[in-house]
């Protein structure tokens, strides 16, 4: 993840062997989710996702600590397999909004996560207080792993 143009936004990507049917499977079924969601050492609990425009996705992510980080989202774009868009949050206020987009790209997958925040200086803590780049590459590095592991 890095900062755009933008100085709210943040951007990712990373590119995997696989389709985006495969990646848009384990991406919208928490069955899967489970398994790969979250930086190094977190897990999530009490996964449930509502998979339509207006619908919830939540979940409990738990740190290394033990620290339980409530997580809620409302999607406000589904494209399947190419578009997830949502407003993330903890349920008490939006934090910012995101998207995480599949393209086509060379034999497999592009996966994009976009997210843009109220100000620079909330993208910033985020950055700082959270290690969002450092997660947000492990988190993918994790996708890419566990979809390897379905093979």
């Amino acid at each position: 993840m890095k900062p755009t143009d933008d100085d709210r936004e943040l951007l990712l990507h990373r590119d995997l062997p696989f389709s985006a049917e495969q990646v848009w499977a384990v991406l919208t079924d928490t069955r899967h989710l489970i398994h790969w969601w979250g930086p190094d050492g977190f897990t999530i609990e009490d996964p449930s996702m509502d998979l339509r425009v207006g619908g919830e996705w939540r979940f409990l992510m738990i740190g290394p600590d033990g620290t339980r980080y409530p997580n809620h989202s409302i999607f406000t774009a589904i494209e399947a397999p190419s578009l997830l868009a949502y407003d993330h949050g903890d349920g008490q206020r939006i934090w910012f909004k995101a998207e995480i987009r599949l393209t086509p790209h060379g034999e497999g997958t592009r996966v994009a996560i976009w997210q843009r925040y109220p100000t620079r200086a909330e993208r910033d803590h985020v950055v700082e207080r959270y290690g969002a780049i450092e997660g947000g590459k492990q988190t993918l590095a994790k996708l890419e792993g566990y979809l390897q592991s379905l093979r």
